[in-house]
């Protein structure tokens, strides 16, 4: 399957604020891709008055629990490592709202979306920011 890659500019700011992490190669095409536009869902909140509706909020897990997502992983496996999605898109891909220790601030709010194959088993897994693959990769996930 095909992955976006990061641009080389941002694949190397990424590298340097996270203290050289390396960025996947090849080998990591199917776990943590880094792709805004792969059809996450968005929300805004221009005015603090803003009803919280509108922001946010992501189920506070581990980078330990999110490592525990395969390739070829069924959808009882995510669910035990990750609890239940948000929500789920026509084409069968789930969508995570994750909320992780960020080194930099309190905590990060990230979107994982995950498609499944024509068996249900994990295929991919899409980051819509650089700095949530960043922090789950840590410069060792490699897809197995």
């Amino acid at each position: 399957m095909n992955a976006t890659r990061l641009p080389a500019a941002l694949a190397l700011s990424l590298a340097i604020a996270f203290g050289g992490a390396s960025l996947p190669g090849p080998a990591a095409a199917e776990l943590d891709v880094v792709d805004p536009d792969r059809g996450f869902p968005r929300v805004s909140r221009p005015y603090e008055s803003m009803d919280a509706a509108f922001s946010r909020v992501g189920i506070p897990r581990s980078v330990a629990q999110i490592r525990q997502v395969r390739v070829g992983g069924t959808k009882a496996d995510l669910v035990r490592a990750l609890g239940r999605p948000v929500s789920a898109y026509a084409d069968g891909s789930w969508n995570y709202d994750l909320s992780l220790d960020y080194p930099q601030a309190n905590r990060l709010v990230c979107q994982y979306r995950v498609y499944f194959d024509a068996a249900g088993r994990v295929e991919e897994t899409v980051w819509r920011r650089p700095q949530c693959a960043a922090v789950v990769r840590g410069g060792r996930r490699r897809a197995p």
